[in-house]
């Protein structure tokens, strides 16, 4: 691999790494009620459930409602 390829690679890791927040839409209070849930879930979840329960739940804020096709 080339010093330029990787210059590159690198460079559009960069990037990726400053453009994607940007785009999540989440706000504090939204990421502290997904938490609030998780902390109410019984039984306790463990530290990767609990993630993986926030990450779900921000997912769901963050959706946007798909059209409705008449039939």
């Amino acid at each position: 691999m080339t010093r330029k390829v990787a210059a590159i690679g690198i460079a559009a890791l960069g990037i990726a790494a400053i453009v994607n927040p940007g785009f999540a839409q989440v706000t504090d209070a939204v990421r502290k009620a997904c938490e609030a849930k998780a902390d109410q879930v019984r039984p306790a979840l463990r530290t990767p459930e609990r993630e993986a329960f926030i990450t779900n739940c921000l997912a769901d804020a963050t959706a946007t409602q798909g059209s409705k096709k008449n039939q």
